[in-house]
């Protein structure tokens, strides 16, 4: 696992030993950058993100390589926290990012500086029901800028609920895994 594009361009990224970790592949995050930096908007040079579900941090790593100013990495397992905090040593990029140690469906609100966000990316595991939990925690606990681009990666054959706020503009599939491209405009 590498970083694509950008300052830490052919950087290698730790990875799990085990399968119960489930990174974003190369392949399907090359396939979302590409579509983010042809959004129109919010630019993604610059954004504050938030990374749930975060993993080794492939995703949220290959936004600060390519230009974003500050991403929130959230995730609850120890193993993957580890794999995380390491990647982000690696790159020396941790004054560029928070690890928030919590469950992705019950965020706290966001930090000040650091939020609401323009950006959000999440990577549930696939079959647990996740995806729509975290949406409605990212909207109810303010996470969420107006307009902001909300991408939800699932399993191919799963859907989304697409709780009030959030409307669906794009989505791809690749091998079994989807990619839901969001926006969110705010409640009332």
């Amino acid at each position: 696992m590498r970083v694509i594009a950008g300052q830490f361009r052919g950087r290698r990224l730790r990875a799990p030993d085990d399968r119960a970790v489930r990174p974003t592949s190369d392949r399907l995050r090359e396939t979302l950058f590409n579509i983010l930096s042809h959004s129109q908007q919010p630019s993604l040079v610059g954004a504050h993100m938030v990374d749930l579900f975060a993993g080794t941090g492939a995703v949220g790593i290959e936004a600060l390589s390519r230009g974003a100013r500050h991403v929130t990495f959230v995730e609850k397992a120890p193993k993957s926290l580890s794999l995380l905090k390491s990647n982000l040593a690696t790159m020396k990029a941790e004054d560029k990012a928070i690890v928030l140690a919590k469950d992705a469906t019950k965020l706290p609100a966001p930090a000040l500086e650091h939020g609401p966000v323009e950006i959000a990316f999440l990577d549930p595991p696939y079959h647990k029901g996740l995806a729509d939990l975290a949406l409605s925690s990212l909207r109810d606990k303010g996470w969420l800028a107006p307009n902001a681009l909300v991408v939800a990666e699932t399993a191919r054959d799963e859907t989304l609920s697409l709780s009030e706020g959030f409307g669906l503009f794009d989505q791809r599939q690749m091998a079994d895994s989807r990619l839901w491209f969001l926006r969110f405009t705010p409640l009332g």
